[in-house]
């Protein structure tokens, strides 16, 4: 709120005269700060022809100006308006580089977790064969329930991981011993 002011309280100093007939009574016309407010698309209604007193003014000089207590306001809120379209736009650009990054990053993960599934599949079928082929659902399941996680399934992904563990031990240990059972 207060750069809303301040931004309103330069525009109003615009409608202070930067010289003039000082000290002689003499009021000054206010032609410069009428074509300005009607240029910005208001009505010259409310802003006088030459200096008032501005004591009343909260934004605005408080000395003799141009500016009406209508005119501040409708300065305060021009200025709202142009700085929230400001910030509007630069939030545009801040969302379409933080857009353009996730979909880099998600689709870099996602390559990564793929060919990580298929580099565990060839080393593991290469390096125990029919052993890993027989029991190769294990993998298959955590990594599809890691990428539920991560596309942001309701997935409980320490439960995930403690029932992959078990299930791998429960086949290792039936392999190391099956002799015996």
């Amino acid at each position: 709120m207060d750069s809303f002011i301040i931004a309103a309280l330069a525009l109003c100093s615009l409608t202070a005269p930067a010289f003039g007939d000082k000290g002689t009574g003499k009021a000054r016309s206010c032609s410069d700060i009428r074509q300005f407010y009607s240029g910005k698309g208001f009505s010259l209604d409310g802003v006088p022809q030459s200096e008032i007193s501005g004591e009343h003014l909260r934004i605005c000089a408080q000395g003799y100006t141009c500016c009406t207590s209508d005119v501040e306001d409708n300065l305060a809120m021009l200025s709202r308006r142009e700085m929230e379209g400001l910030l509007r736009e630069a939030g545009r650009s801040l969302q379409t580089s933080l857009n353009g990054h996730y979909k880099a990053f998600d689709s870099y993960f996602i390559e990564l977790l793929n060919r990580s599934a298929v580099i565990l599949q060839e080393t593991f079928t290469s390096t125990w064969g029919i052993t890993y082929l027989q029991n190769s659902q294990v993998f298959t399941d955590l990594y599809t329930e890691l990428s539920q996680y991560y596309r942001g399934s309701n997935v409980n992904l320490e439960e995930v991981l403690n029932e992959f563990w078990a299930k791998l031990l429960e086949k290792l240990f039936y392999q190391a011993n099956k002799q015996y059972l």
